[in-house]
């Protein structure tokens, strides 16, 4: 053979290795049965051979563009982050990924998608092993199947020269599995993890049965099809809810501190926490607790809780996992939230040579050459985190939501009509199709077990703060807030069960005198109403935003001083806020106040046509002192004069 034939000649095709497979087809729909064929790959091999559909060729002179077909393109920062360093690359992680499918897709001499699987004049010759009555191979342009006449059983390969293996199921899988590869410095072993693979060939030969009158009169019916299986599949293709993957997730530490909070099983009632009765968890609807019927019993939700603890815990997650200053600042916030150094060194019994964690870390995760991503702690360290939150946050949480007397009045009411351990607590957590089940049982009594009591109980949630999600917010950074600085207000070290007792104490005060009404006024009598700009809008509807959770919280952390203060003078406990020393009396007190200003400048500044900054200052300055009268100790005993006037010059 010549130079320019060996060069040229095509009598072994340049093929990917021929592989086992399970042939199938899905035959459900009417207008087309779409063959199928299953294989499995190494990562390795996976990496090498298969492609994005973001890589796939396009010919941009076509009437077709693949960005307004396929809709999707790599979202690379949560490849390499979130599922390579966050998920594949934690040792102490158990890993896996289901199917990926792919299109082996027709690409002509230039590259571009074909319209058909084009004859090669020369295609691979079957092992010898193969070439039996009992297999028919099948030649599809590049591809090449060899079926089993009796069985299920297969093989197949592709020439990647003709052939795009394009991923419409599992791109960012496949992504990642690529970064790792290249990345990786995977060992033999990790590089021959082998993955589930489902193959498509779009052409008759293969088993493709389309009805053609579904296909427009230029449509090329190989992109067609690729096109709605790739939408329909990433369209079905939805997360779990954010609730139950809180409830199932194992690895988080807010997660695990979260279920911390509830009883076990319905039905079950405890003072230490929560009845499921009482939290919104089991179904997808709306994250709020006091948005309709449906959710009546509910004094709270799963997803409110979990935002409660990221905030009372402030974790502060690397956003490179392997950054070494990052890690160690990550450690320090687990440690200051927790105290889990301490809480071990404590229960050494349970925690039998367990090192503090920022010795671990440093040891396991970035040491020299063994740099590996910290993303959460591992079994151990996270059995410690919820139990140490167990001790030192439950108490406080569980403790406002059973006792704050909003909720415990309306837990009443919720026991009474069976919403914690009778009928309507078990219907609530049934599936839907269980609920209309026993709804048909029930007939007629239905009304009265559940929709009667579910009405009622919706209709008391409706005009105190305590049922909305933004005062929930609040009252917890509030407490956490109070809780903190405890040592200078009110003075002295206290435990959690006992700081919430005096928390509660305090919200209930307030409580009793109306000012947790949303209609409340700012005194007797008074027409101003006493939430606007804080927590209402100028419409007096409820705002749902991260301002309005920072005032609310600025508010009650005012109130929490000044109540400790014992302050006679309102004006008194204003002035201080500009006091150099403010932060040894009352720490924050002055960016609280000047949160809440700001609020009240949306109310008395509007209408002005030509607003007098003087005159709005001095409005706020005594509408923001008829706010804080409210929280006035009635044993005022002032221990400090000053020879200032009350009333503070703006």
């Amino acid at each position: 053979m010549s130079i320019e034939d060996a060069l040229t000649q095509e009598t072994v095709p340049h093929y990917t290795e021929l592989r086992p497979t399970l042939c199938g087809s899905f035959n459900l729909s009417a207008r087309a049965a779409i063959p199928f064929f299953q294989s499995i790959m190494t990562i390795e091999e996976a990496a090498k051979e298969l492609d994005l559909v973001e890589n796939l060729p396009s010919d941009l002179r076509s009437k077709w563009r693949l960005e307004e077909l396929f809709q999707r393109e790599i979202d690379w920062e949560r490849v390499e982050k979130d599922i390579v360093d966050n998920y594949l690359k934690r040792p102490e992680k158990l890993t896996f990924f289901n199917s990926i499918t792919v299109a082996l897709l027709p690409i002509d001499s230039s590259r571009m998608l074909s319209s058909g699987y084009a004859d090669l004049p020369k295609v691979p010759e079957i092992p010898e092993r193969l070439r039996t009555p009992q297999w028919k191979v099948i030649n599809v342009g590049g591809v090449q199947i060899v079926k089993s006449e009796s069985t299920n059983h297969g093989n197949i390969r592709w020439n990647p020269r003709t052939i795009f293996a394009a991923t419409i199921d599992g791109q960012h899988r496949l992504a990642a599995l690529r970064v790792l590869v290249q990345n990786g410095n995977l060992n033999r072993a990790q590089l021959d993890t082998k993955i589930s693979v489902l193959f498509l060939v779009l052409d008759p030969k293969a088993g493709l049965l389309v009805d053609q009158t579904n296909l427009g009169s230029n449509e090329n019916q190989i992109l067609a099809i690729v096109r709605e299986v790739f939408i329909d599949l990433n369209h079905h293709s939805k997360e779990v809810a954010r609730a139950r993957r809180i409830l199932l997730d194992d690895q988080e530490i807010e997660s695990r501190c979260l279920r911390q909070l509830l009883c076990q099983r319905i039905g079950e009632d405890s003072q230490e926490r929560l009845p499921l009765g009482l939290v919104h968890w089991q179904h997808s609807v709306s994250a709020k607790f006091n948005a309709g019927d449906n959710t009546g019993p509910f004094i709270t939700t799963i997803e409110l809780l979990y935002w409660i603890i990221v905030d009372v815990l402030s974790l502060k997650r690397p956003n490179d996992p392997m950054d070494r200053d990052l890690v160690l600042k990550f450690v320090d916030t687990i440690e200051s939230a927790l105290a889990i150094r301490e809480y071990i060194t404590s229960h050494q019994a349970n925690f039998q040579g367990i090192a503090p964690l920022a010795s671990y870390v440093e040891k396991h995760h970035l040491r020299d050459g063994l740099e590996t991503p910290f993303v959460n702690p591992n079994a151990p360290y996270l059995r410690a985190c919820e139990e140490s939150f167990s001790e030192k946050w439950r108490p406080i949480i569980v403790g406002v939501l059973l006792h704050f007397s909003p909720y415990a009045n309306f837990i009443i009411e919720v026991n009474k009509r069976g919403g914690i351990t009778g009928d309507l607590a078990f219907f609530l957590v049934q599936p839907k199709r269980a609920q209309d089940a026993q709804s048909k049982a029930w007939g007629e009594a239905l009304e009265e077990k559940i929709e009667r009591p579910l009405k009622e109980l919706a209709s008391m949630k409706t005009k105190n703060w305590a049922f909305y999600a933004v005062f929930q917010k609040a009252i917890f950074r509030a407490a956490r807030l109070a809780w903190q600085n405890y040592e200078v207000v009110p003075g002295g070290s206290i435990g959690a069960t006992a700081f919430a007792q005096k928390w509660v104490l305090f919200l209930n005060w307030l409580d009793a005198k109306g000012t947790f009404e949303l209609a409340a006024t700012t005194a007797p009598g008074s027409k101003d109403k006493l939430w606007l700009g804080i927590g209402l809008n100028q419409s007096q509807t409820v705002r749902y935003n991260n301002a309005a959770v920072s005032r609310l919280c600025s508010l009650l952390m005012s109130w929490w001083y000044l109540h400790h203060s014992r302050l006679s003078r309102v004006g008194l406990f204003i002035q201080k806020a500009e006091k150099n020393d403010v932060n040894e009396k009352f720490p924050d007190l002055k960016p609280f106040l000047d949160d809440i200003r700001k609020g009240l400048r949306t109310v008395v500044g509007s209408g002005e046509i030509e607003p007098d900054e003087k005159e709005i200052s001095r409005k706020i300055e005594e509408r923001l002192k008829a706010i804080l009268e409210i929280a006035k100790n009635p044993e005022t005993s002032d221990l400090e004069t000053d020879p200032q006037q009350e009333s503070v010059t703006t």
